[in-house]
């Protein structure tokens, strides 16, 4: 009998999660948030690197006797998922493979293009075995072209797609934008091809395979320089957190450690206004600084004076100022700032996770969208390594205790890495000296313990 309650849109999807690192898993987080059971496969011998030191410390810093189950990043994005470790490169866990494909509706994986392929696993043989599968391969270069062979990672993709070119100060080289940017890029791109299969998939009964190449993402990304360069000629140059027509337009520092305030005039009458509230009248009188035009001719004049009154200032109190005048600004926030924005608390945008013991609960950051009337959210907190092994294979593979032991005594199934490499922790007060940490808070419990309105 049906209750009425709309169900979450992807409940009965089963989904086959290869992927490492971000982008993918990441992806399949998302699809388990809206309600597709998530089977993340898992390499014995190689372990996801999130689930390691590569990216990010361990819960509390503390290793423990199992830090691969300790990885705060790995929980972020592997939300919601069961954990199978298996060695695919062996015949006997490529057949184990093959037969959750026949049971099973998207597969998502993040190698490059020749693994799958050398293991006879790639989509053209797949969908003989389930002709309506949908499969998502993303790779830095895309499954075909001269490329298409290359591993990638963030920071030469960033590169090669052209972003760094623009990204970076006034006279300086080319910076990156940041920590792994193509790779979310790629996450919501892919959920778009993902959508459009599925919707096709329900219409026709037909597969799909979603080929996404990262390089061409960025390019997509940035459609101005090309704009311009096809009307005129010229490039946009480097200008950092400046606008190229509005001045002032940057970044300020204020008051306090690593304190900072965003600010932009448009208009000519924002311009009276700041300088009135700054108390500065020469900047408002001078016709120098009348107009936009000319404002931008002493642009570097304007952000020094800006500046130094800025460092007499506390970011939020001028962020509340300036917005309630109706100049455009903003305190920028560090991780701590965000988790108790009272803003992100009211939309329920952190959710408290029930994660296993001794971790606990903790919050992770949910979706950047709401549905109305339906309950999207974080299932359970990330799998332990291989915790789902015997369930995964005897309730969905259909294998027997004696054929599972067998599988585990040849190396098949894991239930711990079989190559862990080192752990430890972090050394904090280095990583402050060399500025790789800006602050280490003892308290930072505090921040989402006493939050009650966080769901």
């Amino acid at each position: 009998m049906s209750t009425g309650k709309p169900t979450l849109p992807l409940v009965g999807v089963r989904v086959l999660d290869l992927s490492y690192v971000f982008a993918v898993p990441y992806m399949a987080g998302l699809l388990s948030d809206l309600g597709a059971e998530v089977i993340k496969i898992e390499a014995p011998h190689k372990l996801d690197q999130t689930r390691g030191r590569a990216f990010g410390p361990y819960l509390d810093n503390d290793p423990a006797q199992d830090p691969w189950n300790r990885s705060g990043i790995f929980y972020v994005v592997n939300r919601g998922k069961r954990s199978l470790a298996m060695d695919m490169s062996k015949p006997e866990g490529q057949d184990i493979f093959k037969e959750l494909v026949r049971k099973s509706d998207i597969v998502l994986d993040n190698y490059t293009p020749r693994v799958l392929r050398k293991w006879g696993l790639h989509y053209d043989e797949l969908k003989k075995i389930k002709p309506s599968l949908i499969m998502l391969s993303n790779t830095g270069y895309g499954s075909t072209g001269p490329w298409s062979a290359f591993p990638s990672q963030g920071t030469t993709l960033e590169a090669t797609m052209g972003i760094t070119y623009y990204t970076g100060y006034r006279g300086d080289k080319p910076w990156k934008v940041g920590q792994s940017y193509p790779d979310f890029i790629a996450c919501w791109a892919g959920l778009n091809g993902l959508w459009a299969a599925i919707s096709h998939q329900k219409k026709t009964g037909e597969g799909q395979w979603v080929d996404v190449g990262m390089y061409q993402l960025g390019v997509a990304m940035m459609p101005e320089p090309f704009i311009q360069f096809q009307l005129d000629g010229t490039e946009p140059e480097r200008i950092g957190n400046e606008h190229a027509e509005h001045v002032p337009s940057n970044l300020y520092k204020a008051k306090g450690i690593n304190q900072w305030i965003a600010l932009t005039v448009e208009t000519d009458a924002q311009w009276q206004t700041l300088t009135a509230y700054m108390q500065q009248p020469t900047l408002s009188t001078d016709p120098n600084y009348a107009c936009v035009q000319s404002r931008r001719q002493y642009r570097k004049r304007i952000d020094e004076t800006i500046g130094a009154w800025a460092l007499q200032q506390d970011a939020r109190h001028l962020t509340e100022a300036l917005q309630a005048l109706g100049i455009a600004a903003g305190h920028v926030c560090d991780s701590r700032d965000l988790l108790s924005d009272p803003h992100l608390i009211a939309r329920g945008f952190y959710e408290k996770v029930q994660h296993h013991e001794p971790v606990g609960e903790r919050p992770i950051i949910g979706r950047p969208y709401r549905l109305r009337f339906r309950d999207a959210k974080i299932k359970k907190g990330g799998p332990r390594f291989g915790e789902d092994n015997t369930a995964i294979l005897r309730d969905i593979v259909g294998m027997s205790a004696e054929q599972i032991q067998t599988a585990r005594a040849n190396g098949i199934i894991s239930d711990t890495p079989t190559n862990p490499g080192i752990s430890g922790t972090m050394n904090t007060s280095m990583m402050l000296d060399l500025g790789t940490l800006t602050s280490v808070d003892k308290n930072y419990k505090d921040y989402f313990s006493s939050n009650k309105d966080s769901t």
